[in-house]
């Protein structure tokens, strides 16, 4: 079921903390997510974005990196950049992604922190 971009913010202001972790990526050092990117990624049909994330800390130097940012910019053509960073606008890694549907035009930032990936508003 396709979601509104304002249904999806709505939802996602309302998370501001977590009662339960998720594993939803198979990898060895995927993080954990909370119950608000559990909600971002089934309403916005993203769980390709955690793995995308997830697959990243096989990189010694991302994974070495105990708090990240990761911000997907959306643009209107239906392309993204996906960076990541060290909290304090040091840049680690931005890949292009050729195409995607994310709905919200905006994108999303999420944190990882210490193995948990979580919302902004949740940390």
């Amino acid at each position: 079921m396709k979601h509104s971009a304002e249904d999806i913010k709505s939802a996602l202001a309302m998370q501001t903390g977590t009662s339960h972790y998720w594993k939803v990526c198979p990898f060895k050092n995927a993080p954990v997510i909370t119950d608000g990117v559990k909600v971002m990624i089934d309403m916005c049909e993203a769980y390709w974005l955690v793995n995308h994330i997830a697959s990243y800390q096989m990189e010694e130097k991302i994974r070495n990196e105990e708090f990240q940012v990761w911000t997907l910019e959306r643009r209107q053509d239906d392309t993204a950049t996906l960076t990541c960073d060290d909290g304090n606008g040091h840049v680690l890694l931005s890949d292009a992604i050729s195409y995607t549907d994310f709905p919200l035009p905006e994108g999303i930032k999420l944190y990882l922190d210490n193995g948990v990936l979580l919302l902004p508003s949740e940390y």
